[in-house]
């Protein structure tokens, strides 16, 4: 590799770095220097696998932290209302948003689950790479998943529209399964549409620094 493409990519790596922390911060959250490291380990090992095994259409590393990692961080918050409730990432695709969560929140159990082998099997490299012992990713069409009890909070970021969603998890939810879907723009057609034993408890708006683009968390809960 010459030296001048050593230097685009060190000053590229100080851009992310930079942008990660400017991130974080405009969200009001913080990371110790080891989540810090690993959240940047996470994203030059998605754009190094995307390269080959075309994970996610993003290609641009500063765009990949903005659409992926800062996007993923926005519902911390969110998650936090549930403190110490283990957590599972429906169609989460390269571990979006469950490896970032599980990155900033140690103590929590984080499971994810999708489809796709090459998809389970970058988590599966992420989660030894960047020493993530709380994450654990699931091989499985979501819709013939069997787990041992029922999670009480699901979240699904990017994976179909909220009924059909809810239709593929609604085996192993029960009314004390909180759902936490992200979208964009509020999905009122959508909502108009949910199963009649699903109800949205709260709308919470999401700011992700320099996505330029409207997205919010719809919560859902599941009648008796």
């Amino acid at each position: 590799m010459s030296a001048t493409r050593l230097r685009a990519d060190a000053q590229l790596a100080a851009e992310i770095a930079v942008r990660l922390d400017a991130g974080l911060q405009a969200m009001g959250q913080a990371a110790n220097p080891l989540q810090r490291r690993q959240l940047l380990d996470y994203l030059a090992l998605l754009h190094r696998w995307n390269a080959v095994y075309n994970l996610t259409s993003i290609r641009d590393p500063l765009d990949m932290l903005s659409v992926h990692v800062l996007d993923s961080l926005s519902i911390v918050p969110l998650v936090m209302r549930y403190p110490g409730v283990e957590l599972l990432d429906v169609g989460s695709g390269a571990g979006l948003p469950a490896i970032p969560l599980a990155i900033q929140d140690p103590p929590r159990i984080v499971q994810s689950v999708d489809a796709v082998a090459k998809k389970i099997g970058f988590q599966l490299q992420a989660k030894a790479s960047l020493g993530l012992p709380n994450f654990s990713p699931i091989h499985q069409r979501i819709e013939a998943l069997t787990l041992v009890k029922k999670p009480r909070l699901i979240v699904s970021r990017a994976y179909a529209d909220l009924s059909q969603m809810l239709a593929s998890i609604d085996h192993i939810a029960d009314c004390d399964t909180t759902v936490l879907a992200m979208k964009g723009a509020v999905p009122d057609a959508e909502i108009a549409k949910l199963p009649p034993a699903w109800h949205v408890q709260a709308l919470e708006p999401l700011d992700v620094p320099f996505l330029g683009a409207r997205r919010c968390a719809v919560i859902l809960q599941r009648s008796a």
